[in-house]
């Protein structure tokens, strides 16, 4: 039986109370890719901002998209996939996403939580600025402004032996589409770097063998296709 891929969709900001207003956006090459890879993809439904359980505990393993702005729900699909061991890929604001929920662990097991993690810390890591010093702006990689040119994007990227994204990939370069105005700095102890550009730029983390995060865009075209077949392979 196939797997089920949850996509998380890019959160739409909106200032209206309007329901009919109220959107948010799943990319068609995200879908595409997972189908390839011989997964289903579906899109997660957002009620109010939020997911619920059933539909997460419907997936097998999801896979969170690039965009501007992190959302509540991001943490809720990435909390859902380190407690159950269920596969996550993140791509571009989905590997920042990666770094800020295990940098929030990290906050919250320090103060005797146990790592756990509730919807008032999450609120306040996406709505109240807490966190911000994880994010680092890069220059030179958003070098194209829309992702129809992405083959103007691509650069050198290289991979880390011994890693889950090189034994997926099996060789230590790649070419990496990338349109991000951000990158990862100081990883959090519990992250795995896996991936750098030529300019020493994070473009990938990862944890265990089920969570794993690039920078880079391998959506953009099937050059790739390994990335995928993460979500899909035992």
């Amino acid at each position: 039986m196939k797997k089920i891929i949850g996509i998380v969709p890019k959160g739409i900001p909106f200032e209206t109370e309007n329901d009919h207003l109220q959107h948010y956006e799943l990319g068609n090459s995200y879908a595409k890719r997972v189908e390839e890879a011989g997964a289903i993809p579906i899109g997660l439904a957002l009620v109010d901002g939020r997911i619920s359980p059933e539909q997460l505990s419907l997936c097998d393993g999801f896979i969170a998209q690039g965009g501007t702005k992190m959302w509540p729900y991001h943490f809720q699909v990435i909390h859902h996939a380190v407690t159950t061991g269920k596969k996550y890929l993140g791509i571009c604001l989905g590997m920042q996403l990666i770094h800020r929920y295990y940098a929030m662990r990290q906050m919250v097991e320090a103060q005797g939580a146990e790592g756990a993690i509730d919807e008032q810390i999450i609120d306040l890591f996406c709505n109240k600025g807490i966190g911000s010093n994880l994010l680092h702006q890069v220059e030179g990689h958003r070098t194209v402004a829309s992702i129809q040119d992405a083959q103007k994007a691509k650069h050198d990227v290289t991979i880390v032996p011994g890693t889950v994204l090189y034994n997926l990939l099996g060789r230590e370069q790649i070419q990496g589409a990338s349109f991000h105005s951000w990158c990862v700095k100081d990883p959090v102890d519990a992250l795995t770097v896996n991936a750098r550009a030529a300019d020493g730029t994070i473009e990938g983390i990862e944890n265990g063998s089920n969570i794993l995060g690039v920078q880079f865009h391998p959506e953009v075209d099937d050059t790739l296709p390994e990335i995928f077949r993460f979500l899909t392979e035992k």
